[in-house]
């Protein structure tokens, strides 16, 4: 067996994410030829075809999200609402040092509680949901509450998510184990003719399979496919341009040790 987590899947595992929300409404995608020697790797081989609900063409997700700019030289950002719901609910982020460190103290407090995510770049905080959202927080109010620091919102409301279609979600079982659910068909319709070798199943988010050396450092998880003995089973590995192909079983466990 040779599953490999990418940078990104493995900071989902450690952090509040999860492979449940790391892969929300993601896809599998089928290559030919040998794997890579890791999930940061660019992809190698050619694309035989993206496993998706019901063959369904895939459209990716696009996650809304808003700004925070940080300012001032003393105070706390008490609050960061998402229309009622307070996102930075351990407690106010106190001035430290200077406005780049206060903003990443933030990112870092809307991180740890796993109902947003955030990214800093200098002063500023890029706030979205967890994947999966698609347009659900469109246009819902989107504010902060301060003591004399000041935190500018770009807007607002919460903008620019475009729902993914046809992407795939794993269920949480227990011991460790997440999985295919059994009421949904994942399938593929081979786009190119080869023998399959290896996947990489990615997030909702548009990722084009390059070389992760910088961030976003996306959620990605390869193996290896065969008849028997891979990490994934295909009955027939032979894909040929139009072939309809199913994965009729997908589980993940994490080891005890």
């Amino acid at each position: 067996m040779t599953i490999r987590l990418s940078s990104g899947a493995r900071s989902a595992l450690v952090n509040t994410m999860g492979l449940l929300g790391a892969l929300n409404k993601g896809s599998i995608q089928i290559y030919s030829g040998t794997q890579p020697a890791t999930a940061d790797a660019a992809v190698s081989g050619t694309l035989l075809g993206t496993v998706t609900l019901n063959s369904g063409a895939l459209t990716k997700e696009t996650q809304a999200s808003q700004t925070i700019t940080v300012a001032g030289a003393s105070g706390s950002i008490n609050t960061v609402t998402v229309g009622t719901l307070n996102i930075i609910p351990d407690g106010a982020v106190a001035f430290r040092t200077d406005v780049n460190t206060t903003a990443s103290d933030l990112a870092i407090a809307i991180n740890r509680n796993g109902l947003f995510t955030a990214t800093v770049a200098s002063a500023v905080v890029t706030v979205k949901p967890r994947p999966g959202a698609g347009t659900t927080y469109n246009g819902v109010a989107f504010a902060t509450t301060v003591t004399t620091l000041t935190a500018t919102v770009g807007a607002g409301t919460l903008s620019g998510g475009v729902a993914a279609v046809n992407g795939l979600s794993l269920v949480e079982s227990a011991a460790g184990v997440v999985s295919k659910p059994t009421n949904e068909v994942w399938s593929f319709v081979g786009v190119a003719a080869g023998t399959a070798g290896w996947f990489r199943y990615v997030g909702s988010i548009a990722d084009a399979g390059a070389l992760l050396s910088a961030a976003p450092y996306y959620a990605r998880i390869d193996g290896s496919i065969a008849t028997s003995g891979g990490d994934m089973a295909l009955s027939n590995i032979v894909v040929a341009i139009g072939s309809p192909n199913t994965v009729d079983s997908v589980i993940f466990t994490a080891p005890a040790a």
